[in-house]
């Protein structure tokens, strides 16, 4: 093959790849925010970012709630889905927080994130309702059927968590099943008050 063919070939595929590269980086804000490029390590402390879901439950008027009209509050986001064993298991937990410390200045979140296809229902709104009245489930849910907040947060797991603090800074990220009483619950619980007390 001519020598000019192969470096014009190369020279595609080095510009292609660029642009796969910062699109990528372009639809995850937070993974270009929040990691290290180097050690791809998250900072412990970073700003939260703004989501832009449109469709809520348990909000007046099916209104959105926005980080900006948050602040001053702890926040709690939990990604999750009706579907997921695991998800479903956490909940009782969520709905004690709520029950708990809602007055103290706690807004839990949760961002309803669908695993299967839209045929599978997930993405049905009164579906989503339905969930809601059957774990008792009173605090705001936004339906994230496109998972652009999803990927803002970089989330990979059900359910995951994010505890943003009332500056509106990101403080602690997990994911995992965890139920009332057992020691993730504990640690969750330690750091919700733990930011309650800051002012």
């Amino acid at each position: 093959m001519p020598r000019p063919f192969l470096s014009l070939t190369a020279a595609v595929i080095i510009v292609l790849g660029a642009v796969a590269a910062l699109d990528g980086v372009a639809r995850s804000t937070a993974f270009a925010q929040a990691r290290n490029p180097l050690t791809g390590e998250r900072p412990a402390v970073r700003p939260a970012i703004p989501w832009r879901n449109t469709s809520w439950l348990n909000t007046p008027d099916g209104k959105p709630l926005t980080l900006t009209e948050l602040r001053g509050r702890v926040v709690l986001l939990n990604f999750w889905t009706f579907t997921c064993w695991n998800c479903t298991g956490a909940l009782p937990s969520l709905v004690e927080f709520d029950r708990r410390y809602r007055d103290q200045g706690l807004t839990i979140i949760g961002m309803h994130d669908p695993e299967f296809p839209p045929y599978g229902g997930e993405h049905d709104r009164n579906n989503v309702a339905s969930a809601l009245r059957k774990y008792h489930i009173e605090y705001p849910n936004a339906q994230d059927n496109d998972h652009a907040t999803w990927d803002l947060y970089d989330i990979q797991y059900w359910p995951s968590f994010v505890l943003i603090d009332r500056k509106g800074e990101i403080r602690y990220e997990g994911y995992g099943e965890f139920h009332l009483g057992d020691v993730t619950h504990q640690e969750w619980d330690s750091r919700i008050r733990t930011l309650l007390a800051e002012r």
